[in-house]
């Protein structure tokens, strides 16, 4: 395909860096249709052609043999062409079935937010205590107690030397999770403890996808931490809820992902028990066989980059205690104009178009010549942007100054 501008007309650039990011999240090769880019593999390349190859013989021997060896081929190649076939409508089959399964599931929303992102009572009400108000020590361990993910994980902190050399003290090993606030402080944990939560629901399920697990929690950090920037060059009063707002937004993305994983298992084995009712053996075959594949997950998150679910999910648990964290996600899904949305809004709209830049950046896909106007559509300044690029910013900072 012959190269053309990202941007087309039809296409703006931020949409179309917004396609190649949902493509890189679950790819495992990240390639974009107009860069035409090829790692070399070659994972598509038949091997029929080496398998068949002949060497010639003479005489009339060689006539026969080749005009044996032509027919099978072309029953081979009509046998293959058929299989290909069946598995295209078995696979188009398992995804739809597959994807009208997850979708049931995210209605429920409360059992989502329960059993998937874990936002139970104890979980919100930790953040609400941390976030917006100035709890004292004891308060802040009662509450971690309830939350044993990242209690233990900040107890671990607390003895790590790499961690705690970063806020310029000793590393000690303590078990009283009390004392553990104390040694890193709540500023700190303002900023440390909605990325704990998260993480642990990434962290889950990644055993099923590492890649598009490291992939996720590299963007979330990356936004998290760029709303964090971009609030204090805004002077903004409580930057440390940039974390949180990544949170939001990636919600959707997780708890689909989350699902993804859970019905698979469940439409495998009904297709399974379709085709043992049959006595369909290729069937089976084809079902057990079946592995969970980028092309479906691309299709899942794809229908939920609108940030709708991820909507639906913060208005119902933090719509009381961050109505403005929400309200700025709501103007992302409603598309409002930049110049129409609040301080915070206008801060996400740049800190999510900075951090898939970041992620294509780092991943080679991003070109060079794109930048001048996606900077522009993004309405980053080149001053900021300077600023946001140097701070590894997928790379926790336990201390902003």
């Amino acid at each position: 395909m012959t190269e053309k501008k990202l941007a087309s007309a039809e296409l703006p650039i931020s949409k179309s860096i917004e396609k190649l990011f949902l493509r890189f999240l679950v790819g495992k090769n990240s390639i974009y249709q107009e860069e035409n880019y090829n790692d070399g593999l070659l994972e598509n390349e038949s091997e029929e052609a080496q398998e068949n190859e002949f060497i010639p013989e003479s005489g009339w021997n060689q006539r026969v043999l080749l005009d044996v060896e032509k027919k099978r081929v072309e029953r081979v190649e009509a046998d293959r062409r058929i299989k290909a076939k069946r598995n295209a409508v078995l696979t188009r089959y398992f995804q739809q079935s597959l994807l009208k399964a997850i979708n049931e599931k995210l209605e429920d929303t409360s059992n989502v937010l329960d059993t998937q992102l874990q936002y139970r009572k104890n979980s919100v009400e930790l953040l609400t205590k941390l976030l917006a108000s100035e709890p004292r020590y004891s308060v802040l361990a009662t509450l971690l107690e309830s939350n044993i993910t990242v209690r233990n994980r900040i107890l671990l902190l607390v003895g790590n030397e790499a961690f705690m050399a970063e806020l310029a003290r000793e590393p000690r090993i303590v078990k009283d999770v009390q004392t553990a606030i104390g040694l890193i402080g709540t500023d700190v944990l303002r900023f440390l403890v909605p990325a704990i939560l998260f993480k642990g629901h990434i962290d889950a399920y990644s055993r099923h996808n590492r890649l598009f697990a490291k992939k996720l929690w590299r963007y979330h950090m990356t936004l998290g931490q760029a709303c964090t920037s971009l609030m204090l060059q805004a002077e903004y009063r409580r930057p440390y809820e940039g974390m949180l707002l990544s949170a939001m937004v990636n919600s959707g993305y997780v708890s689909s992902y989350q699902e993804y994983i859970n019905c698979f298992e469940s439409v495998r084995t009904a297709c399974l028990d379709q085709a043992r009712e049959k006595s369909d053996k290729n069937q089976y075959q084809f079902f057990f066989e079946m592995q969970t594949d980028s092309a479906s997950l691309q299709a899942l998150l794809l229908s939920k980059s609108n940030l709708k679910l991820s909507l639906t999910l913060s208005e119902k648990s933090f719509k009381k205690s961050f109505p403005h964290l929400v309200h700025a996600l709501r103007e992302e899904v409603e598309q409002v104009p930049f110049e129409d949305r609040g301080t915070v809004g206008q801060i996400l709209f740049k800190a999510m178009h900075f951090s898939k830049y970041e992620q294509l950046r780092a991943s080679r896909l991003f070109k060079a010549k794109w930048l001048d106007e996606y900077l522009h559509a993004s309405h980053l300044d080149e001053e900021t942007f300077k600023v946001l690029l140097p701070q590894e910013l997928f790379r926790f900072k336990p201390i902003w100054v």
